[in-house]
């Protein structure tokens, strides 16, 4: 093909996505693979998933590396990290020019298009960024799964995993999570629960978030309080990101993305959430994926 070409990838905790594009920014390929979150014990295994997914990409393409890449990847929030991420991969020479970021600031870049507003994201994990009209930025959660998280298919999953097993005690209603639950894990009984949560990654959890939106959809009071406490929760962030990128001249545009804004159910609780409020809130579709943030920043940094 005539012309550079560039590479952005979208790693979150789920998967990682990858798009080459020419230098008109026209889609050449798209591939998916494993996920891309940074593990802080070992913060080039993500390097080199990334650089696995670019090369054998670049082959089927039949094209040389790329000019520039730019891979925005969860976990990547601490600056060590990053860096560290970033040296291995460039290590790896699978493009002229490499670039790591966040999946928030790829995110931020694709949804806004670019312009002002609040980006919430809830899919394995939860945080949110705002751009100010001024151009400031800033975050808001993004804490993990131990301290944080909330709203997000993990928070979700535990919750209706807790959910369950008070039903089980007796010590909470009933509700159908606690079949559906152990249907999924694969258990006969409640006391075969904790061990299978002990032998689980956070992403597996957070798979969990779908039987709880599908209960609280069919009517299951549980699930239903499950969804709405933690809306409330996402709701906060727009909120305090909205109060700390001052001064808006109309609504605030909020959009919700990643994988639990697929339910219709789960995201009218957080317009609902978001509302009544001293401020407006516009919750809209997104301008793009963030995927198409990476490929725009790939873009600039060559």
């Amino acid at each position: 093909m005539a012309g550079p070409f560039f590479a952005g990838v979208d790693g979150g905790g789920t998967r990682t996505t990858l798009v080459l594009a020419g230098p008109d920014g026209r889609e050449i390929m798209r591939r998916v693979g494993g996920a891309g979150l940074v593990d802080p014990r070992d913060p080039t295994a993500s390097a080199m998933l990334v650089a696995d997914l670019v090369r054998a990409a670049v082959a089927e393409a039949g094209l040389d590396a790329p000019a520039a890449l730019c891979a925005g990847l969860a976990g990547v929030g601490n600056e060590t990290e990053r860096a560290a991420v970033e040296r291995a991969l460039a290590a790896e020479r699978v493009a002229g020019r490499v670039r790591i970021v966040t999946d928030g600031e790829i995110a931020l870049e694709g949804t806004l298009g670019g312009g002002a507003g609040v980006l919430m994201i809830a899919g394995t994990g939860s945080v949110a960024y705002g751009r100010a009209e001024d151009g400031r930025v800033a975050r808001c959660g993004g804490w993990g799964m131990f301290v944080g998280d909330e709203g997000s298919g993990y928070a979700l999953g535990r919750a209706g995993i807790v959910a369950a097993l008070r039903a089980a005690d007796g010590r909470g209603p009933a509700t159908r999570l606690l079949d559906e639950l152990m249907a999924r894990m694969g258990v006969d009984t409640p006391n075969g629960i904790p061990p299978w949560v002990g032998r689980s990654e956070k992403s597996v959890i957070a798979a969990l978030s779908r039987p709880v939106v599908e209960a609280a959809e069919a009517g299951d009071a549980v699930a239903l309080e499950i969804l709405r406490r933690e809306a409330g929760e996402l709701a906060l962030h727009p909120r305090a990101l909205a109060d700390a990128l001052d001064p808006w001249s109309g609504p605030i545009p909020v959009v919700l993305y990643g994988g639990t804004s697929s339910s219709a159910l789960y995201t009218g609780m957080v317009e609902e959430a978001l509302s009544g409020g001293p401020r407006e809130f516009r919750v809209r579709p997104p301008a793009a994926d963030a995927v198409a943030g990476a490929l725009s920043m790939a873009m600039r940094a060559a």
